[in-house]
Formats: structure tokens, sequence, C-alpha cells
């Protein structure tokens, strides 16, 4: 059994103006369940507003980085042209509105 937290997607915000600068996601384990111990980190710094960086990061048993393990950076275009190019799919879509149905 495993009696340390199971992390959930999460944004990160910083500065003055509290803006949002990552995206944290975990890792998929196995059994599918978030793992505990390792992350994916999309960042944004406003140093380079035109770059990405992601990193897999290594968390330790509360949650906080340990390390991490690679990182790369990419042109934010990239990202944004995919994103542009993405349909949801039609289960996607019948999910969505179960979730607004619900609220």
């Amino acid at each position: 059994m495993n009696d340390y937290p199971t992390h959930e997607p999460c944004l990160g915000f910083a500065g003055p103006e509290d803006r949002v600068i990552s995206l944290s996601v975990p890792l998929a384990a196995e059994d599918g369940q978030n793992s505990s111990y390792h992350a994916f980190d999309v960042e944004y710094a406003s140093d380079e507003p035109d770059k990405l960086t992601i990193r897999l990061l290594e968390l330790d048993q509360h949650g906080f980085i340990r390390t991490a393990l690679q990182s790369a950076s990419f042109p934010a275009v990239l990202l944004a042209d995919l994103v542009s190019k993405r349909k949801a799919t039609d289960a996607e879509v019948t999910e969505w509105k179960s979730i607004a149905d619900k609220d």
C-alpha cells in the first residue's frame, strides 16, 4: 500500500502578478495511477518568451522537486501550432458535456 500522496496536474504561479509560468503533469504509472515520484513540467520563462522548456522531474515523498532528470527547450510556436491543429474526439466532447451537466 502506498502511503504517499498522489499528485495531480497543477499550474505553477510566480512573480508579483502571480502569472502562470508552468504546467506540471504527473507521469502515469504502469497501473494507470499518477506517479508519486515523477512529473513532467512545461515551463515558460519571461526572459525567453519565444521558448518553452519541458522537464522530467524527480519528486520526494512530499511532492517537492528533488532534481530535474532531463530537460529540453523548444520554440513556443511549435506547441501553439500543435494545439491549433488538435481537434477534440467525440469521446472527449461527451465527457466535457457530462462534466458541465453535473455543475
